[in-house]
């Protein structure tokens, strides 16, 4: 009989995901596999074979099929359980002999848990307000999208873009100096820093849920232009004349169902933040070269509470889930090896994306901050300006050649889409107080039945679009959520049937 090392049954959970019914299980076990990962429904086991890593090998009562790439069988195997991640454990030897080899492999399991966990807990908090914001906005996204028209608009105007990093303190008096000779972009964070030194944005950008304008625009030297997204707060189009407002095309899967009757997806989609969106649209506009300032993406690495400048509004940020005293994941930094930072996602997506973008078009003025691929680091002390022919007349003289949106007559389709909108929103209306009976007479289950039933209607999910990716993994069964909960559902979904019901283009 064989004798059996002593690792070989050894579980370690690096993370326990609670109620998790799944796990990815690195490393090397026998047959006999620990108790532990037995009590899984699905095991999806990642092990090496001589220092090469081996497909995918799913445990399960019902096997499927997984891609070599193990990325991909990650994402694959964490959509069996629509509410609980997976957890991730590994053999002892993992740690204790092959280090080394795994080091890499658990990093990416690692990296993908989290996008995940972040996506779902965002799914469940903001779910019903972007969908919200979305359906008020709806009207104003058909008429005022960002025209195809502007690619390029602006070649060979230098660009100033303006994040809201800590950084942009320092930076900030070189923008105030040349701003007259460079089209300046700003993240709505950024504005009152600008404003409190005589700047004006040509471009304000201004995507995410809860940046209402209340406490991005400044008194005065209010932008020029603000772009926004489909879910930016509605009152954004209050706020600023319907002129300089326009709207910029986002991962929303009601704007999907729109493309598909004649409103047109912008050819610039919003980007994973602000600043992003606004180094993006410089791009796009034709702009050369493109000078960031306070686009840090990190944390002051004096002083990691501090995550902006000194003159943004602090309760921006209170939904965001930041905390000081937590610990941060680092990334490379301008300065310094690592540093830490509150964005990981929006760093690595940013910084692929300039990797492939010519070189010598982006000039990061920063004294901090995340290092970008394929960038010019300028100290702020070292920056002189040096771009010619940029006078203060060529930037007004192309900034003019911007073509506004005139509002065209809508498509057949897309007349119909609006008809299709609207009575489904009415449906829905007529739906919510059966839901409610049903909910009082036979608690959650019945309500559940019912809610199924509508949303296997077709154009409901699209029409519904961030609330119904909230909403559905609570669909399945088994049926979890108290009375109070459930109600609360209820009455969201009765709130975006009255938008729906209401909307017009």
């Amino acid at each position: 009989m064989p004798i059996k090392a002593p690792w070989m049954n050894e579980v370690l959970f690096l993370r326990r995901s609670q109620g998790a019914t799944n796990c990815v299980a690195i490393g090397a076990f026998d047959g006999e596999t620990a108790a532990e990962l037995r009590s899984h429904r699905d095991i999806l086991w990642l092990n090496a074979h001589d220092g090469e890593l081996c497909a995918p090998r799913l445990t399960s009562p019902r096997p499927d099929p997984l891609p070599h790439d193990i990325a991909s069988a990650v994402r694959q195997f964490i959509r069996r359980d629509a509410r609980r991640l997976p957890s991730l454990a590994v053999s002892q030897r993992v740690l204790q002999r092959d280090a080394d080899c795994y080091a890499d492999l658990i990093g990416l399991v690692h990296q993908i848990l989290d996008q995940h966990h972040r996506a779902r807990q965002t799914r469940e908090k903001d779910g019903f307000r972007w969908q919200q914001h979305l359906l008020a906005n709806t009207g104003a996204y058909v008429a005022r999208r960002m025209p195809e028209a502007w690619r390029n608009a602006l070649g060979g105007q230098p660009a100033f873009i303006c994040g809201a990093g800590p950084s942009l303190d320092v930076s900030i008096e070189h923008v105030a100096t040349h701003a007259g000779r460079a089209v300046v972009f700003a993240a709505d964070s950024a504005l009152r820093a600008l404003a409190a030194r005589g700047v004006e944005a040509d471009f304000a950008v201004s995507i995410d849920a809860a940046k209402v304008p209340e406490k991005c625009l400044p008194a005065t030297h209010s932008p020029a232009r603000v772009i926004l997204s489909a879910v930016s707060p509605p009152n954004w189009t209050e706020a600023v004349p319907s002129h300089a407002t326009f709207f910029l095309s986002s991962n929303q899967i009601t704007l999907d169902w729109l493309a598909k009757h004649d409103v047109a997806r912008t050819a610039l989609p919003a980007a994973e933040n602000c600043g992003s969106t606004a180094l993006d649209l410089a791009r796009f506009l034709g702009c050369a070269p493109i000078y960031l300032f306070g686009l840090d993406l990190a944390l002051d690495a004096a002083n990691p509470a501090i995550r902006h400048h000194d003159t943004v509004e602090a309760s921006l940020y209170r939904e965001s889930g930041f905390a000081a005293a937590q610990a941060h994941p680092t990334i490379p930094g301008n300065y310094a090896e690592r540093v830490p930072t509150f964005a990981p996602t929006d760093w690595r997506a940013l910084d692929e994306r300039l990797a492939g973008w010519p070189a010598g078009l982006v000039i990061n003025v920063n004294d901090r901050g995340a290092r970008f691929r394929n960038t010019t680091l300028v100290h702020p002390r070292d920056f002189a300006w040096s771009t010619t022919p940029a006078t203060a007349a060529s930037k007004v003289a192309s900034l003019a050649q911007l073509v506004d949106v005139a509002p065209a007559s809508l498509s057949a389709s897309a007349s119909s889409a609006a008809s299709r909108l609207n009575a489904i929103g009415r449906q829905a209306l007529s739906e919510a107080p059966s839901l409610r009976a049903s909910l009082a007479s036979q608690g959650p289950d019945g309500a559940v039945l019912r809610l199924r039933r509508f949303f296997g209607s077709p154009d409901v999910a699209q029409i519904f679009g961030a609330f119904s990716l909230k909403l559905m993994p609570h669909l399945l069964p088994p049926v979890e959520g108290d009375t109070a909960t459930w109600s609360q559902r209820i009455d969201e979904f009765a709130q975006l049937a009255q938008l729906a019901a209401s909307c017009r283009f």
